[in-house]
């Protein structure tokens, strides 16, 4: 069977969603972003303030690819793993790709509600909203162009978002 495959930016839901389906769906979940902070020996925001964001993406490439072949899996990827087209090539390869949208609304106050998750680094220089912004901006054209189905956390319930995944299975 096709692994799952959740794509979208931080906040928005992936993670929950990730561990919902597989529990309701009796699949195995790997979360790219916590096998990436594995391999570093850290955590990503202390991996990325002492080696950068191009060295982590380098590592996220490395669990990517040693991906390949994988089955039956409900993958929950970092929000910037569509800046790599080899990793979307590669998780498109055995995999659906759905988009886990929310409004950039809801991202805020989702990221902003708690305090600063010293899990989720800046992805560029200035200030919290101003990043997340620019940033949710330039990727939802990426989102959009890998994804072959659509949930939204914003306009509905985890729940419904797993049922709507289970129809389309």
């Amino acid at each position: 069977m096709k692994n799952l495959v959740l794509i979208g930016f931080r906040g928005t839901g992936k993670s929950t969603l990730s561990q919902e389906l597989s529990q309701r769906l009796k699949r195995k979940r790997i979360s790219t972003d916590e096998v990436a902070a594995e391999r570093a020996g850290m955590s990503i925001s202390d991996f990325v303030s002492q080696h950068g964001w191009a060295e982590f993406r380098r590592i996220e490439a490395e669990c990517i690819a040693d991906l390949r072949g994988s089955e039956n899996l409900i993958l929950d990827s970092g929000g910037g793993v569509v800046e790599n087209p080899e990793n979307m090539s590669l998780l498109g390869e055995h995999g659906i790709i759905i988009w886990v949208h929310a409004s950039l609304e809801d991202v805020l106050k989702r990221l902003m509600g708690t305090v600063h998750d010293a899990q989720r680094p800046l992805l560029s220089q200035g200030d919290f909203r101003t990043d997340i912004t620019e940033n949710y901006i330039r990727r939802v054209s990426m989102y959009k162009r890998y994804t072959a189905f659509t949930v939204n956390t914003s306009t509905h319930t985890i729940e419904e978002c797993c049922a709507a995944i289970e129809k389309i299975l």
